[in-house]
């Protein structure tokens, strides 16, 4: 067939099909009618034949009879089509009509937990019967679309690893609490976070993690009342909601259960693992009163909590949100600090303990803000880690400091002078570290036995492998490698084994006790001659006093560096103190 011989045959009227109309009706009515009147006039002879006088079979009065029950069985005929035909027609009329409704509102709003659908009893076998069985079916794929509706919806709206609601469960639930606050009704909300889940995951693997969360998960659920509502946020948030009058009494005493439920090891197959929740607690009306969400509050208050210990309940207070927005302007100040030239180091000698000479440097991180001043590094170090910062100010830092110390050679006491530098975990899970190490070096002209870097026990907690592989490139370059703040992280004398340290950092809190008890004496002295049986060099941080510096000469502690020597000092000042033969001056001791 030809396209134009299509197209003709597309344009033909269509077969007009059998329809179950009122005028179809009105037609059966009359064919049923006429052919009683035809019965009617055709029965007298009819009569005639089965023997019937013939002058009665043709009386008016019998063929009036006849013509009378020959309508009436017609009119019979009609009502009894109308009624039974009509009738079920009607039924398949309106559940057609219910249906319709049900899927155009749930295909316009995409709630399908809505649509109520009712199937059609099957009673015959003709064509209304066929028509009711097509309507079934069709019903089964429209149920089928709404059973595959409510479990996406269920996904959209729940955790797949707990079951409990997600974020977008919980921040339907907060505007509604909102709504209710509005008309009165009070409400509270716990923001939760896992404490050490990372941990968890390092020694347990993910399996672990994951039994740990759904643990934690039932344990929720069973400190809280049906009506509230417990979800899940991330990866170790939780949030519950508490709605209704004494909410924020309910709310303290909930967090105190979980937090007093958690004192005890939890167990995870054939090992027992510490944990703990911190949690902010937000009400509505303070949160109202700051002007943010409950639950942005309650989470400012889990910071808070966290900041301060872990393991702790922290209530909402306004000040928890102005230290917030006061977080967020440093850290927007801070990604331009770089490029303004408004970082800077300080360098604080590190000292031969039993001669009090200089040997090398410590580079420590300052930021001089235009208009706050000078800026503590526990304020905007954290923050540099959290947005990556860190990284590309850490090589600044490098190639800063590497410079420094190549104009500074020849002019120790005892020689060439050391420069150590700080580098922290993210900086060190740069791709990129290794790099900037060698070039720094390679800038500016220093020796890199010369270069020490100082690493935390906690880089010892991420990818093991991968931390030998970067350690062992770094040595490859001839830097030195410092185990800073030694003690008080993840200490293993594997590690010591394992890793090519040369130096350990004897941190300060082991160095205040030195003189003052004999368990802090004791400490400092085992970590020391731990030093001198593996070879390695020892470092005491934090000396404020004479006594302490006898006590680590006593000990065999070959160096120390802290305020008893000199503070961190700008770069002019560290050159005066080395010309003066590592005598500080009375200013040099005051805190930078």
């Amino acid at each position: 067939m030809t396209t134009d011989e299509t197209s003709a045959g597309s344009r033909r009227p269509a077969r007009r099909a059998f329809r179950l109309t009122s005028r179809v009706f009105w037609d059966m009515a009359i064919y049923m009618v006429a052919l009683g009147l035809v019965m009617g006039l055709i029965f007298p002879p009819f009569v005639v034949l089965l023997g019937v006088p013939e002058d009665y079979a043709y009386r008016p009065i019998f063929r009036l009879a006849c013509l009378l029950a020959g309508f009436s069985v017609g009119a019979m005929n009609y009502a009894l089509v109308k009624g039974v035909v009509g009738g079920r027609m009607e039924v398949l009329g309106g559940h057609l009509r219910s249906a319709t409704s049900s899927i155009t509102n749930a295909t316009e709003t995409g709630d399908w937990s809505e649509a109520v659908f009712e199937r059609i009893t099957v009673d015959s076998h003709d064509q209304i019967g066929e028509a009711g069985k097509a309507f079934n079916s069709l019903l089964g794929a429209v149920e089928g679309r709404k059973e595959l509706e409510n479990r996406l919806r269920y996904q959209a709206y729940h955790d797949k690893l707990t079951g409990l609601p997600n974020r977008a469960h919980m921040l339907d639930k907060v505007a509604e609490a909102e709504r209710l606050r509005a008309e009165g009704t009070p409400s509270a909300m716990l923001f939760l976070d896992v404490d050490n889940l990372k941990a968890v995951n390092d020694s347990l693997g993910h399996e672990g993690g994951d039994t740990l969360i759904r643990l934690l998960a039932e344990r929720m659920v069973a400190s809280v009342r049906d009506t509230d509502t417990v979800a899940r946020l991330s990866g170790d948030e939780f949030a519950i909601l508490l709605v209704g009058p004494g909410s924020e009494h309910q709310a303290e005493r909930v967090a105190h259960r979980i937090i007093d439920s958690l004192r005890a090891p939890t167990r995870i197959g054939e090992h027992l693992v510490r944990t703990g929740f911190s949690i902010g607690l937000a009400t509505s009306t303070t949160a109202a009163a700051s002007g943010i969400g409950m639950l942005r509050a309650a989470d400012l208050a889990m910071y808070a909590a966290k900041s301060g210990g872990k393991g702790r309940l922290e209530v909402f207070q306004p000040s928890h949100h102005t230290a917030h927005v006061e977080r967020d302007a440093v850290r927007g100040e801070l990604s331009g600090a770089l490029d303004a030239e408004q970082l800077e180091l300080h360098y604080q000698p590190i000292v031969d303990v039993s001669t009090q000479h200089i040997v090398g440097f410590e580079a420590l991180l300052r930021w001089r803000h235009p208009e706050r001043g000078l800026i503590s590094p526990l304020e905007f170090i954290p923050l540099a880690e959290e947005t990556g910062l860190i990284v590309p100010i850490g090589r600044w830092v490098l190639q800063e400091a590497t410079r420094q110390a190549a104009a500074w050679q020849n002019r120790s006491p005892l020689g060439r002078l050391r420069m150590s530098v700080n580098v922290s975990v993210r900086q060190f899970q740069h791709p990129d570290l290794v790099g900037d190490v060698a070039e720094a070096l390679q800038t500016s002209g220093l020796d890199a036995s010369l270069l020490t870097i100082e690493i935390t026990e906690s880089l010892f907690a991420q990818d093991t492998e991968e931390t030998i592989r970067k350690i062992g490139l770094l040595k490859d370059l001839g830097v030195r490698l410092a185990l800073d703040d030694f003690g008080t992280g993840y200490s293993s004398l594997s590690y010591l084994r394992r890793f090519p340290i040369d130096t350990l950092k004897i941190d300060k809190s082991f160095i205040d006790g030195v003189t003052t008890s004999s368990e802090g004496h004791a400490v400092v002295a085992a970590i020391t001659q731990l030093g001198q049986t593996l070879h390695l060099e020892v470092v005491a941080e934090g000396l404020e006093t004479a006594d302490q510096v006898a006590a680590l000469d006593a000990l065999g502690c070959p160096l120390g560096q802290g305020y008893h020597f000199s503070k961190p000092l700008i770069a002019g000042d560290a050159i005066k103190l080395l010309l003066t033969g590592g005598r500080p001056i009375e200013e040099m001791l005051l805190p930078a």
